[in-house]
Formats: structure tokens, C-alpha cells, sequence
């Protein structure tokens, strides 16, 4: 073997190193999610997403046809162009207490360290709820992300896999995974907006009428 063989040999070999590398970092990412699938029958609506590879691209290619003067918009884009796959499941309930702790501890079983880091936790104890966002570091980088929130009506595990800038991982809540905390915030936020509108239409028929 001649010298420039032999290196060529070694590039190649460098090559499906780190490709082997990259990808088993991605499947280290991944979260096995099947074990929630028996809450779909308990549940009042189910929310079930695979997003990868071709229908990841396609996700993609629809969100930068959006307006991009749009804040939200445009930090949804910096958020998923670099990812391989995005996972969610959710389910919400009629009542409270339809799925159990063992639920739960099953994805946390999956999510420890070193490789897996917490880095967001509330947790509202009376009504023993919590919203969680964990964080695969690779180096300097982030190479998943899960968001569990497990609340007394619902329960949302969303899994990124792929690198995630890290200042926007606070964010990933908002955008993929709303509590129902933040669903009634924002219902009350359209109510009292509403009701403002409805006055001023009330004052704009009441001024006509004097008017006349």
C-alpha cells in the first residue's frame, strides 16, 4: 500500500469514526416514549409527533415560508434547523390523577447524569406538578433536549434530538410544550381583551346615541 492509499485509508476511516460518533450520540438522545402509549385510552386528547428525517426537512422548509419578521416565528426556525428529529407525546385528561408516578419515573430513568443535566425544575408541591427541561450536553454543544411536564391533568414529554443553541433552550417550553397553566393564562388574556373591545363598542353606540 502506497503512501497516498494508506492516507486516504486513514481519512476514510476518520470519517466513519465520527459519523459513528454523531450518530450514536443522536440515539443517545432519544427517549423510548412507547411505555405512555397505554394513557391514550384515559385520555380526552392525545397529541403524538414524529418528526424526522424527510418530514423533518419538509417542517422545516413550511416554518421559513412564515413570516419572517415574526420574533416567535423566527426563533422557532434557529431553534429546529439543526435538529434530526423532534418527539412528542401528550395527553390530557378529564380528571386528575390518570396516569402514575411510575409514568413518570420511566422517563426519568432515562435522563441521568452525567450524560443527562436538569437545568430547569418547578414545581407547584399542593398540587404535586412539575415542569422540567433536561439538557444531553456534547462538549460545548447540545446535543438533545427534553421537556417533561407533568401536571394534575396532563402529562408532555417533548424530546429534540440534535444540536439546540443553548440560550434558546429556555424557551422550548413555550413554544412545544404550553402547560395548562399557560393555556388559561392565555384564554384569560383573549377574555380580557375581549371585554375591552366589547366596552369600547358599548361606548362608541352609547356616544352615537347622544350624538342623536
Amino acid at each position: 500500500m502506497n503512501h497516498g492509499t494508506r492516507t486516504l485509508t486513514r481519512i476514510l476511516v476518520s470519517l466513519v469514526l465520527c459519523f459513528s460518533a454523531l450518530r450514536g450520540s443522536a440515539q443517545d438522545a432519544k427517549l423510548q416514549l412507547s411505555s405512555l402509549d397505554k394513557l391514550s385510552d384515559k385520555a380526552k386528547r392525545v397529541t403524538d409527533v414524529t418528526l424526522d428525517g424527510s418530514l423533518l426537512q419538509f417542517a422545516v422548509n413550511l416554518i421559513q415560508k412564515i413570516d419572517p419578521q415574526d420574533e416567535d416565528v423566527a426563533q422557532l426556525q434557529s431553534i429546529i434547523k439543526n435538529l434530526k428529529g423532534i418527539y412528542i407525546k401528550s395527553f390530557e385528561f378529564d380528571d386528575a390523577s390518570q396516569y402514575s408516578k411510575a409514568d413518570v419515573d420511566g422517563i426519568r430513568a432515562q435522563l441521568t447524569a452525567p450524560r443527562w443535566s436538569k437545568i430547569v425544575q418547578s414545581i407547584e408541591k399542593r398540587r404535586n406538578e412539575y415542569d422540567e427541561i433536561y439538557v444531553l450536553k456534547n462538549g460545548d454543544h447540545v446535543g438533545g433536549v427534553v421537556i417533561l411536564v407533568a401536571e394534575a391533568r396532563e402529562l408532555t414529554v417533548v424530546n429534540l434530538v440534535g444540536e439546540v443553541p443553548m440560550d434558546k433552550v429556555a424557551s422550548l417550553e413555550r413554544h412545544l410544550a404550553p402547560s395548562e397553566k399557560q393555556s388559561g393564562e392565555k384564554q384569560s388574556g383573549e377574555k380580557q381583551s375581549g371585554e375591552k373591545q366589547s366596552g369600547k363598542n358599548k361606548q362608541k353606540k352609547e356616544s352615537g346615541h347622544d350624538q342623536e
